[in-house]
């Protein structure tokens, strides 16, 4: 007897369902031979456990269909009156088909092949990359890991060959080293500074006449023209007193200064109030060994406003750098700077005070 939609013969057991809302109603009937196990070779049942779990896997996929297909349509604000009862059995029929199968399996279980996918599963091993190859490095050291019976190179230890550190060297005497050995030694010296006082000396018209004669007479001293003045020095202190009793019978203007290296040293000091009195500063500084000439406090020019700026004048001997060693005065920090006379302070006045 031959079944219409399975197209299997009588031998054969079917389970069928109606209309399906998944598909063709008739790709879904489940069909197996009533042949006994016994009769079947090894590989016969490996084959069919093999298509039983390919069914099982359809069916499944079928029935989370059906479960997706129930769950919107519960969702749905105007459901069809006639689909959910078709969905409910549709999946109750998948469900009855799914442990039909499963009941199948178990009758051909165990699998009589051992290494197969039923028994044994396999593992995916990946394949491992391949090594980066580097250079080998060299090494002088004899692996601790060799087996006795490994051959390995005997040590050789090299030969120490004496140095001979200190060489044979003639000794060789040089003429002229005494010589290069003074020249050094007057190069080393500072040259001292002159202590000729200066000759300033105002410009007239017949000043060039002036400068001729005194040229005639001091043909070693320097003229410099300085702002409608000229400076004159002499090379030596005797020439200056003729120098000046010259220009004071030719009737002309001029005053003396002291040269550089006989003035007063000119520092300012910061770090002290405005009101502290200059006398103060100085009797302190005084008792500290320092020679002060004198001390006057710093003010503005216009409104002669005083400034927490002291200039004070030391006098220039041997111990003169001692002034640089005092970092207090009157009990507090003071700090050092030089005094200069230029056009960035030319607001500032001096209060004698």
């Amino acid at each position: 007897m031959v079944d219409s939609r399975s197209g299997c013969r009588g031998d054969m057991t079917s389970i069928e369902e109606p209309g399906s809302q998944v598909g063709d109603p008739s790709d879904q009937s489940v069909t197996m031979e009533d042949v006994p196990t016994a009769t079947l070779t090894d590989e016969e049942r490996c084959s069919k456990l093999s298509g039983l779990e390919t069914q099982i896997q359809i069916f499944d996929v079928r029935k989370d269909y059906v479960l997706r297909m129930i769950e919107i349509d519960k969702k749905n604000l105007a459901p069809l009156p006639e689909t959910m009862p078709q969905l409910e059995s549709e999946l109750k029929n998948l469900e009855d088909k799914i442990n039909f199968l499963e009941g199948k399996t178990i009758e051909f279980l165990p699998c009589p092949i051992a290494i197969c996918k039923h028994n044994y599963k396999f593992k995916a091993v990946k394949r491992p990359a391949d090594p980066i190859l580097r250079p080998s490095k060299l090494t002088a050291r004899v692996s601790k890991n060799l087996k006795n019976n490994e051959f390995s190179f005997p040590k050789k230890s090299a030969k120490n060959v004496p140095v001979e550190n200190e060489l044979n060297q003639i000794k060789t005497a040089n003429s002229f080293a005494a010589l290069s050995t003074a020249k050094s030694d007057a190069e080393d010296v500072p040259p001292a500074p002159s202590k000729v006082k200066l000759i300033m000396m105002r410009m007239i018209t017949s000043y060039n006449l002036i400068l001729q004669e005194l040229h005639r007479k001091y043909p070693t001293a320097t003229n410099t023209h300085i702002n409608g003045f000229i400076k004159i020095v002499a090379e030596t202190e005797d020439d200056h007193p003729a120098i000046t009793s010259f220009l004071t019978t030719k009737m002309m203007q001029y005053y003396v200064i002291d040269p550089p290296s006989n003035r007063p040293l000119k520092l300012v000091i910061k770090g002290l109030p405005s009101s502290m009195e200059p006398e103060d500063i100085k009797n302190d500084l005084i008792v500290k060994g320092i020679k002060i000439e004198k001390v006057a406090q710093l003010g503005k020019f216009a409104t002669k406003a005083p400034l927490p700026f002291y200039m004070i004048e030391i006098t220039r001997d041997e111990n003169v750098e001692d002034i640089y060693k005092v970092n207090s005065c009157l009990y507090m920090q003071i700090k050092l700077d030089p005094f200069r006379v230029c056009s960035s302070i030319s607001n500032i006045a001096v209060n004698d005070g």
